[in-house]
């Protein structure tokens, strides 16, 4: 039983962990990308409300390249802002431009499905998101509120620059997302760009990328560490080095974490493992215990023959041996049976609590079966000592 609790734990642990960091990806992007030579303040509340044409822009271009350095697998989602501050029906608001659903060509036949409705998953849209070429937009649930507006109204947003540019737009879906998107207004990216005269341009980026909590190594300066240990830390997937590898793929960028979010979520998955670690450790103690019970209970009832053993000139460890094989064959055959059962368990917890079913990790059987073996060895260390501490003389003139 305890190596099965300890198989599913081990299970759970590789199927069901990664599964927890990829879920946790809802809280959004956990990396910011911004131009590196723009010094002004990007954004309030998260919302950037400079002039269109004010800062420094990324090129769109270049996000590709997101999908090429070393973590790319990791890079979960990813979509662009840019935001144009604009009027609707009188009313003084900022466009953001991003994509919805956007097909990302990285390589021939390489396509990455990413945007906004895979980035924030937690948001919540009544109604459709808008289709990447389509004339259609979301507006905010405060907005909806202040000015009235409705699934299926058409919306002319104007300039608000020097610029007397309009862009048309049908809103087929209110947005609310709890944050400062509420009180905004969302649409293709491509349309904003031209609305704004950019084309091509994006203020910044946010990126979801699956990574390991931060320890101290991974939180190290990079400028003093020696090539071994840079090495290691770059093929690391903590946040602070995708994001140095994402600033080295765009030209012009600086990316920088968020750590509220990560920091968030490797707390989470250091709790989760912590509390399979100690599930795991009262599982083994506890087959450790109930060895020890078995093996005091053998040693009592076969006093006599170790006794004999002894007086025919037996070593202890001639007949400590003896008693180990026969412990050794339980706690395998216990670490073979324990392991399917523990198997099938995790399956079970996992379709129950989590909604997926995992297979079998063939790879932790022979890790049980060693832990099977030393669970065996050291319960049978102590009643083992005392078995062999017995008087030959004794033990045979009372038998």
């Amino acid at each position: 039983m305890g190596i099965a609790v300890t198989t599913a734990v081990a299970t759970l642990s590789l199927s069901v962990k990664d599964k927890v960091a990829r879920e946790l990806r809802s809280f959004g992007a956990n990396i910011s990308v911004t131009p590196a030579s723009d010094s002004l303040s990007i954004a309030v509340g998260g919302v950037d409300y400079r002039p269109a044409g004010a800062g420094t822009f990324l090129h769109e271009a270049s996000l590709v390249n997101l999908k090429k350095i070393f973590w790319r697998n990791n890079i979960m989602a990813f979509a662009p802002f840019l935001y144009a501050p604009a009027t609707v029906n009188g009313h003084r608001i900022v466009v953001i431009g991003s994509w919805f659903k956007h097909a990302l060509k990285v390589n021939p036949g390489d396509v990455f499905a990413t945007g906004l409705e895979k980035l924030h998953p937690a948001w919540k849209v009544q109604g459709n998101w808008p289709g990447e070429d389509s004339s259609e937009c979301l507006v905010g649930v405060a907005l909806a509120n202040d000015l009235g507006i409705k699934r299926g109204d058409s919306l002319t947003f104007h300039s608000t620059g020097d610029s007397t540019s309009t862009m048309a737009l049908k809103v087929s879906g209110i947005l609310r997302t709890g944050g400062e998107e509420d009180s905004e207004a969302l649409a293709p990216l491509a349309a904003v760009q031209q609305f704004a005269g950019l084309q091509g341009k994006v203020r910044r980026v946010e990126v979801s990328a699956l990574t390991k909590p931060e320890d101290a190594f991974g939180r190290s300066d990079i400028t003093k560490l020696n090539p071994t240990d840079y090495e290691r830390w770059y093929c690391s997937p903590y946040v602070s080095s995708i994001a140095y590898q994402i600033q080295q793929a765009i030209p012009g960028a600086e990316a920088k974490p968020v750590y509220r979010v990560a920091a968030t979520e490797g707390k989470i998955v250091n709790n989760i493992g912590l509390l399979m670690t100690l599930l795991a450790i009262a599982a083994l103690a506890t087959a450790a215990l109930a060895m020890a019970s078995m093996m005091f209970a053998t040693v009592l009832e076969r006093r006599a023959e170790i006794g004999l053993f002894k007086s025919l000139g037996a070593t202890n460890a001639r007949v400590a041996s003896i008693f180990l094989l026969e412990a050794f064959a339980v706690g395998l055959a216990g670490g073979v049976v324990g392991y399917g059962l523990g198997s099938w368990l995790a399956s079970r917890l996992s379709l129950a609590v989590f909604g997926v079913s995992i297979g079998i990790h063939w790879v932790i059987l022979p890790i049980v079966l060693t832990l099977a073996l030393l669970v065996t060895l050291a319960g049978s260390v102590i009643p083992l000592r005392k078995g062999l501490n017995v008087s030959p003389a004794t033990v045979l003139r009372n038998e």
